[in-house]
């Protein structure tokens, strides 16, 4: 989702537990589901675990993956503290009494091997463009440059941070370790994106009433980067 900065700091959690279960996933595991590899060429150099996800990126009704009842117990401290960042903010607690409260529509842990990268992209389609995309580095290494917009980060563990994934984004992993990142894409019902506070105000967001900025056919000006 698009906002004034290229990322946003909701806090920091102990990822002890994440990173446990998380090592002792076989490399079988990690390269069973390429779905993410194959759609998306920048993708090519990760793996991923996927906890909750559909491919069709639907916006409601997630599915819950097997791999999610390893992980649940852990990832509950993280899960707590992104839905309590966004549904106590005075925005969420307007959204949260008149359209319920919100949900992760997915869950994935995301392996960037070492010396790999991912390309300059931005995310358009609508699920990624009206959710907050939160990022939360298990395992990572001094190398690892994550650039959104105009600004360049090394993210450290722990760190709970939301990207704004309507600037360009890249990932590079200069280190000689893997980089595995938790990512989480919350859901606050009934919430525009700026575009359709500027273009719609009156009218709740859709695929179809946002198409048109969703895919960039026409420039989100918004928030211009600084």
């Amino acid at each position: 989702m698009n906002f004034s900065d290229s990322f946003r700091k909701i806090g920091d959690i102990d990822t002890a537990e994440i990173l446990k279960l998380a090592s002792e996933l076989s490399d079988e595991q990690w390269q069973a589901e390429e779905f993410r590899q194959r759609r998306y060429e920048v993708h090519r150099d990760t793996q991923t675990i996927g906890l909750v996800f559909d491919q069709d990126f639907r916006h409601s009704h997630p599915t819950r993956l097997p791999m999610l009842q390893t992980f649940e117990v852990a990832l509950r401290p993280v899960l707590q503290l992104v839905a309590e960042f966004y549904e106590e903010s005075e925005k969420g607690v307007q959204l949260t009494e008149q359209y319920g409260f919100g949900y992760f529509i997915r869950a994935t842990l995301v392996r960037l091997k070492a010396g790999g990268s991912i390309d300059e992209h931005t995310d358009n389609n609508f699920s990624l463009a009206h959710s907050h995309r939160v990022h939360i580095p298990i395992d990572t290494n001094e190398k690892v440059l994550f650039s959104v917009g105009k600004e360049n980060r090394n993210l450290k563990v722990g760190e709970v941070v939301e990207i704004n994934n309507r600037r360009p984004h890249s990932v590079k992993n200069q280190g000689d370790t893997d980089r595995i990142h938790l990512i989480l894409d919350f859901v606050l019902p009934g919430e525009q994106c700026c575009c359709g506070v500027l273009h719609h105000p009156q009218t709740l967001c859709s695929p179809l009433a946002c198409r048109a900025t969703d895919h960039l056919e026409i420039p989100c000006e918004c928030y211009p980067e600084t």
